[in-house]
């Protein structure tokens, strides 16, 4: 009988100690799990406000780009409609060319002109195509520095 008795002992404690051990794991699994759910959600928040961050940079980099073009364009026409007003001293060309061309002498040779010799309506069209070209390259200067600020 002793020995039943001492045996139930020795099982109850086997049970008694497996299930601490079942206890103990449960709730020590529970503690570590919330505190990497705290972590990875600490880690992802982290994540989210450096990507808002960088999302930032480049909008704000992308309005500067914008108004540095805006600007240039604004310069650019405010200088072709100041060299258009210079124009308005230069001559008008000929309405009939064939019957003023040879009694006057031509206005421009070709030889070394820098174009200060051209008709009005003529340096007018030049100035202007000059001007949609600089346009053109604004646009595409700022098309560049976007693309190399999104890549980076």
């Amino acid at each position: 009988m002793l020995t039943i008795l001492t045996s139930h002992k020795t099982i109850l404690k086997v049970a008694l100690c497996v299930t601490l051990c079942i206890v103990s794991a449960y709730y020590g699994y529970k503690y570590g799990s919330n505190k990497e759910a705290v972590k990875l959600l600490e880690y992802q928040n982290a994540q989210k406000a450096l990507l808002l961050q960088v999302e930032k940079d480049n909008t704000d980099k992308l309005l500067s780009l914008q108004k540095d073009k805006e600007n240039a364009i604004k310069d650019l026409n405010k200088r072709h409609a100041s060299i258009v007003d210079s124009l308005r001293q230069r001559p008008e060309r000929p309405s009939n060319p064939t019957s003023e061309a040879s009694s006057a002498p031509s206005v421009c040779t070709g030889a070394g002109s820098t174009g200060d010799r051209l008709y009005r309506q003529d340096a007018e069209f030049l100035i202007g195509e000059a001007a949609r070209a600089e346009i053109l390259r604004q646009a595409l200067k700022a098309c560049r520095a976007q693309l190399e600020s999104t890549n980076n």
